[in-house]
């Protein structure tokens, strides 16, 4: 199901490209996206080509479709047709698009999911297609190789996280966005806001390839992970609340200690241990 809000303080132009960390997934799409206008299905098709001739694993019949109004759910006429349907002049599906492109697998597996829930009977959404919702529209992989660092995250212990051991985000534990509804909503980031975060366990060498590799390692493995229940619980409660203004480097205010005072936004309550962690493979890379 898509997310069909229109916020109000979106750019109205598509030239305006976002800088900020949390666009790094969908950088490498930037030269072959930007433009004046918005796209037209020919500048989708275009985008879709140089994504497989980046080598990037897009199926065969994939392809945006703009202004598709499909007859059947959209996560079914995905599934059944390769095609996913695209509003023009619309951030959010822009975004969406932009995210297919960067995470192919699991946007795959995400689909299937959603597909596999609607054919046993989820057809008004239930546990097993929220979670699945959640992760594609405000999903954060966190790759870490320090389980004091995701076990501090599990505790929403914030200031183990962001302020004890704050020098070791980029190279024990990392944030990368794959929900298209954050992208949306960081023009205007507001206090409060949060993702809903996914752990996955890698080695330490992992930190040290470059963005690209590591974004190809984890979307391997967490399409992987989405296509075996074991290792993705069917629960919205299987994804952590993670206070994105608090990431080191992602808001200049969170350079004065004082800002993770605020217990509003860096709420401390304890919660059970959930099913995010995904034990490691032994196909994982890095």
């Amino acid at each position: 199901m898509r997310n069909r809000t229109t916020l109000a303080h979106l750019p109205t132009t598509f030239s305006t490209w976002p800088t900020h960390p949390l666009y790094a997934a969908i950088e490498r799409w930037r030269d072959a996206a930007s433009g004046q206008d918005w796209p037209q299905q020919p500048d989708f098709d275009r985008l879709i080509a140089h994504a497989r001739a980046c080598g990037q694993p897009l199926p065969p019949r994939q392809r945006f479709l703009r202004d598709a109004d499909p007859e059947l759910y959209y996560e079914m006429h995905i599934g059944s047709s390769g095609e996913i349907p695209t509003r023009g002049d619309n951030w959010h599906d822009w975004f969406n698009a932009l995210c297919w492109l960067s995470w192919p697998r699991s946007k795959l597996a995400m689909n299937a999911r959603q597909v596999q829930a609607i054919n046993h009977g989820e057809v008004q959404r239930g546990p097993r297609r929220d979670a699945g919702t959640l992760l594609d529209e405000s999903g954060v992989i966190v790759p870490y190789c320090d389980a004091s660092l995701a076990q501090a995250l599990q505790d929403m212990n914030w200031q183990a996280l962001f302020v004890q051991q704050r020098e070791a985000w980029g190279s024990r534990i990392g944030a990368h966005v794959i929900g298209h509804a954050l992208l949306e909503q960081g023009w205007a980031m507001y206090s409060g806001w949060c993702g809903k975060a996914l752990l996955l366990p890698v080695e330490a060498t992992f930190f040290q390839l470059d963005y690209a590799a590591q974004i190809d390692i984890l979307d391997i493995t967490l399409a992987a992970r989405l296509a075996d229940d074991e290792h993705f619980a069917a629960s919205p409660r299987a994804l952590l609340p993670l206070p994105l203004l608090g990431i080191p480097g992602w808001c200049d205010a969170n350079r004065d200690m004082a800002f993770y005072d605020n217990t509003a936004y860096f709420r401390p309550t304890r919660r059970a241990k959930s099913a995010t962690e995904i034990s490691p493979s032994p196909a994982m890379i890095g």
